[in-house]
This record gives structure tokens, sequence and C-alpha cells, in this order.
């Protein structure tokens, strides 16, 4: 579907959201200037926030005093990735530049981790990663433990 969709557009980047994810106002003008100072930045990622409680923040006793385990990958995992230049692409809440995915030929398709493969590409052509740890779009979180399960199991 990007791929497709990338033939179908012509702006210089790209903002990607899953369908439950929301922007905030300031999305744009909040993660964009990364990008237009440096042109060397194919992708701008930032964290996947969620604005319903997960299975184990509703279930568990200590209900939202336990962090999201999105915290450890969003906080100091993809922090360290932006340090060394190599953030992961995790699918939405991102914005890339078209330039950079077209130089690698589209998003990956051969893995079931085409977000993730598709930064390895871009990085492996020159162009630069970056992370924004500033949640600019909130989505849902899966409501029953089996699909959190799986969820977590195709990421």
């Amino acid at each position: 579907n990007l791929n497709h969709a990338i033939k179908q557009t012509f702006a210089d980047y790209i903002l990607i959201l899953d369908c439950d994810h929301i922007p905030t106002r300031a999305f744009l003008q909040i993660a964009m200037g990364w990008m237009v100072a440096d042109r060397k930045i194919a992708l701008m990622q930032t964290p996947h926030h969620f604005y319903s409680p997960d299975p184990f923040q509703r279930n568990l006793a200590v209900g939202y005093r336990t962090p999201p385990e999105g915290n450890l990958f969003y906080g100091v995992i993809q922090d360290g990735n932006d340090f060394w230049d190599a953030t992961f692409f995790c699918g939405s809440c991102a914005i890339l530049r078209r330039e950079a995915i077209e130089s690698i030929g589209g998003f990956a398709v051969e893995t079931v981790t085409e977000d993730a493969h598709t930064a390895l590409r871009m990085r492996r052509r020159g162009w630069s990663t970056a992370y924004l740890r500033i949640p600019v779009a909130s989505g849902l979180a899966t409501e029953r433990l089996t699909t959190h399960m799986g969820q977590r199991m195709r990421w």
C-alpha cells in the first residue's frame, strides 16, 4: 500500500500514521524542522503513544503505576539508536523523505519487518535517521491479552 501511495502522490515528505493514531495539531511543526535543516535525514520517528491502557495496565492490581512496556523501547532503546544514527522506523508516527524512499526502490516488501528493513536500506545508502522523543500522535492500545501478545509477536 505504501509503495502504491508513493506512485500516486508527489510531496517531498510522507507522514505515516496507523489508522488508530491521531496526530496532535503541532505534529508537523514539532517534527519537520530537523528534516528541513538536515537534507540527509530520511526518517524522523516519534514514539507510539497510547491513550488507552494496555491489558497489563488494565488488569494488574498496580494499574497505571505500571509503566507501559513501550517506554523502554521509545525511551532508552530508541534514544540509544538515535545517538548512533540508527533509529528504527516503526511503521507509524514517522515522517519519511520521498527522495530517500525512492533511492532504495521503495518500502521493503520481502520481510514482515518491512519498516525496520526500510530504515536499514536507507542507512546503507548513506541517509541519516532521527528520533524525537516527543509523543505527537496517540493511538489505541490493544484491548485483550491475546491480541496484545499477537501484536508483540509480530513486532
